[in-house]
């Protein structure tokens, strides 16, 4: 993946810069505010943007969280930052970002990052989850009709749409509507993120 570093640490880039390339991804264009990478994006041709933005919010001139919406128009963007606080991770969600990480993380809570936001998934570091959930309404099983609970469980313990179909005695497509209003219902984007919710609402 093309990736570029927007972080106002030289020390830190570098070494995030070797740590991805280690592992095949490509560090195109490093920058300490938000304004050069902004300017870089607007003069790079389009077969060239990145895949990944992984952005600071702690930046001299425009704060990352302003230069976030923005930046996510050229590419999908992963927060990596000193604060923890549940106010910060909502608004850099709610501005677009593709995922979050704190500084204190480690380098392969770093690339597990990367991969799932290569594979279309949103991320957020484990340790941050629960002060997430303690600042924000999360839908509850109630939410869910008991035909999109089932349904939802099958998935989450690895069956697909036939397969959970065929347990329900109901149709693939009857399946993929109950599947679709679950993730509606719930402001989930994919079914990974679905997974991960029924687990962590003991449907599993």
């Amino acid at each position: 993946m093309k990736i570029v570093l927007v972080e106002d640490h030289a020390l830190i880039r570098t070494g995030l810069r070797l740590l991805l390339e280690s592992v095949e991804h490509t560090v195109v264009a490093e920058f300490g505010r938000a304004e050069e990478a902004l300017a870089w994006c607007k003069s790079t041709a389009l077969q060239d943007w990145p895949g990944l933005f992984i952005l600071d919010l702690n930046l001299g001139g425009m704060p990352g969280l302003e230069a976030l919406p923005i930046l996510k128009t050229y590419g999908k963007v992963l927060v990596l930052s000193m604060h923890e606080e549940p106010e910060y991770i909502a608004e850099a969600f709610a501005r677009g970002a593709s995922g979050y990480l704190p500084k204190r993380a480690v380098d392969r809570d770093l690339l597990d990052a990367v991969t799932a936001i290569a594979r279309g998934e949103r991320f957020l570091h484990p340790l941050l989850a629960p002060r997430l959930a303690e600042h924000i309404s999360l839908p509850s099983l109630e939410a869910l009709s008991e035909r999109e609970r089932a349904v939802v469980g099958l998935l989450a313990q690895g069956y697909n749409l036939s397969q959970a179909a065929e347990k329900l005695g109901i149709s693939v497509k009857t399946v993929a509507t109950y599947k679709a209003r679950a993730l509606d219902k719930l402001g989930l984007a994919s079914q990974p993120e679905l997974v991960q919710w029924a687990r962590e609402h003991g449907l599993v």
